[in-house]
């Protein structure tokens, strides 16, 4: 098999990103990995809201008081995975998250359909302590809708078709790539 060129894998990895962020589906669904205050992994799901090829940039929205909101205030790095199916290609994503509740988030939050408005702001605050399933009430609060901003700064891209391989790119090395052990 002729290796594919870094290049080509690059350039097949922001097209995955930007599949999934233009999906109507589910297929919108990533997993990003943060590290919470007693230093433990917390990996959870997120949608990917948008992509910026050209500033290596994604999105997701957020609630304040959410977990990973927590996390990416103590520590800004963190980790998205990707699994692409239909090519058998994993993605794994070094990023540095910036949160933002600012004008673009208040631009936003008028784009986000009221239904799902209510994913943002709880009473008590999410992953507090309550007595039952539904002793909280949901708030629709602007106040708790947080815009992250995830900078890439690596990039490794691993292919689980027949024959296996496997390539790291990274933002400092000017995205060059190289092979690395699947």
């Amino acid at each position: 098999m002729t290796p594919p060129a870094f290049t080509e894998l690059l350039n097949h990895s922001w097209d995955i990103l930007t599949e999934i962020a233009t999906a109507k589906t589910a297929l919108r669904i990533i997993t990003i990995a943060t590290v919470d205050r007693d230093n433990q992994p917390q990996a959870c799901l997120v949608v990917l809201r948008a992509v910026d090829r050209h500033h290596q940039v994604l999105e997701f929205h957020t609630d304040a008081d959410s977990l990973k909101c927590q996390s990416l205030t103590n520590n800004r790095k963190a980790q998205i995975l990707i699994w692409q199916e239909m090519t058998a290609v994993q993605l794994r994503l070094s990023v540095e998250v910036s949160l933002r509740q600012d004008a673009k988030a208040a631009k936003l939050w008028q784009k986000v359909p009221s239904p799902s408005q209510i994913a943002y702001g709880k009473q008590p605050p999410t992953g507090l302590a309550i007595d039952g399933p539904f002793d909280y009430k949901t708030l629709s609060s602007e106040g708790k809708f947080v815009v992250a901003e995830c900078l890439v700064t690596k990039i490794d891209y691993l292919s689980l078709k027949k024959d296996h391989f496997r390539a790291k790119f990274e933002k400092q090395s000017g995205w060059s790539g190289k092979w690395i052990s699947p």
